[in-house]
C-alpha cells in the first residue's frame, strides 16, 4: 500500500506543471497587448514597445524552462510578433525552426510553426528554394494536417508572380462557355 501512495504522489508531481510567476507576467503582456492593438494601433510606440517586451519575456522564460509544456506556445508567439510587428523574418523563422526540431510530432503547435516557417521564407525573405524544402517537410510529416491543402497550393504557385496566380485562380473558376 505504501508503494503505491508514493507512486500517486509521483504521478502528482510529475503530471502538473507547476504554476510558475513568470506566466502571470505573460499573461499581464499578453491583455497588454491585445487592448493596446485595439486601441493604439499596432504602429504605436506603446504597442511595439510592449509586443517587444512580451517576445523577450517569453524567450527569457524558454531559456529558463526548456521543458515546460507551452514553450512551443511561446515560441510560435514570439516568432509572430518579431514576424508580424518588426518585420524580422530571420528572428522568427529561428524560433520556428526551433519548434520544428524539438517537437516534431510532439506537438500539436508543430505543424502550424513548420507551415509558417515555409510561408516566411516564401513571402518574406524570398528564399523560395528553403520554401519549397519547408513545405515538402510540412507535407512529409503532416500529410493529412488542415494546412497540407495550402501547403500544396503555396507548393503550386512557389515563384509565380502575384498576378499570374490570380489569372489562374480566376479562369479555374469562371464558367465553361
Amino acid at each position: 500500500m505504501r508503494w503505491l501512495r508514493l507512486a500517486w504522489s509521483s504521478i502528482l508531481i510529475w503530471g502538473c506543471s507547476p504554476h510558475l510567476p513568470e506566466q502571470d507576467e505573460i499573461e499581464k503582456l499578453r491583455q497588454r497587448v491585445r487592448v493596446l492593438l485595439n486601441t493604439h494601433g499596432s504602429q504605436s510606440s506603446a504597442f511595439m514597445s510592449t509586443a517587444l517586451e512580451l517576445a523577450r519575456v517569453e524567450e527569457n522564460f524558454i531559456r529558463r524552462y526548456p521543458n515546460h509544456p507551452e514553450v512551443p506556445c511561446l515560441l510560435i508567439e514570439a516568432a509572430e510578433i518579431y514576424g508580424t510587428y518588426f518585420g524580422d523574418a530571420q528572428k522568427a523563422v529561428t524560433l520556428l525552426r526551433e519548434v520544428d526540431r524539438r517537437f516534431r510530432q510532439k506537438s500539436p503547435l508543430a505543424p502550424k510553426a513548420l507551415f509558417y516557417e515555409a510561408f516566411l521564407y516564401e513571402t518574406m525573405l524570398k528564399d523560395t528554394a528553403t520554401a519549397r524544402h519547408r513545405y515538402e517537410d510540412f507535407l512529409q510529416f503532416y500529410p493529412d494536417h488542415e494546412l497540407a491543402k495550402d501547403a500544396r497550393l503555396s507548393l503550386q504557385n512557389l515563384g509565380k508572380p502575384l498576378d499570374k496566380v490570380l489569372e489562374e485562380v480566376l479562369r479555374s473558376h469562371s464558367p465553361t462557355q
